[in-house]
C-alpha cells in the first residue's frame, strides 16, 4: 500500500525491484524556514514508523548555507538507526559540501550513503543489493 511522505513523494516508492522511501526538499531556494519545517514533519514521520528504510533525499535547488547543512546534518543524524542506506542528490557544488560534512560528523558511515547529480543513479544505489 503506498502512501505519501510529508514532502509529497510516494512512500514506499516501488523502483527497479526495490522500494525506498523519498523526501523533496528541493526548491527551497533560500526559505530556509519552510525547509526547516519540512524537515521536521519528515523526520516525525520516519520515527513513529518502527520500520529501517533506504531514503533517497532531493536537494537541487535549495541553497545550503552553512545553517542549513548543520540542520540537514543533525537531521541526518537523528534519522540514522532508521536509516539503511541514504543517496542524496544535488548539484555538484552542493555535493562538494555535503560531502565534506558527512565526513566531518560521520553521521553515517562511509558504506551506507551516496552523494550523485543523477537521481536515476542513486535510486538504483538505494535498491541494490550492495552496501
Amino acid at each position: 500500500m503506498s502512501g505519501k511522505s510529508p514532502s509529497g513523494a510516494l512512500s514506499p516508492y516501488y523502483y527497479k525491484g526495490g522500494y525506498f522511501h523519498g523526501i523533496h526538499y528541493g526548491s527551497y531556494f533560500d526559505d530556509a524556514e519552510s525547509l526547516y519545517k519540512m524537515i521536521e514533519k519528515e523526520e516525525r514521520f520516519i520515527l513513529e514508523s518502527p520500520e529501517r528504510r533506504r531514503i533517497m533525499i532531493d536537494l537541487y535547488e535549495t541553497s545550503l548555507t552553512p545553517e542549513v547543512l548543520e540542520a540537514v546534518m543533525r537531521h541526518i543524524g537523528r534519522l540514522s538507526p532508521r536509516i539503511v542506506k541514504l543517496s542524496i542528490a544535488a548539484d555538484r557544488k552542493s555535493l562538494r559540501v555535503l560531502r565534506c560534512a558527512m565526513k566531518k560528523t560521520g553521521v553515517l558511515d562511509d558504506g551506507r550513503y551516496y552523494l550523485c547529480t543523477d537521481m536515476e543513479e542513486g535510486k538504483t544505489w538505494l535498491v541494490s543489493d550492495h552496501s
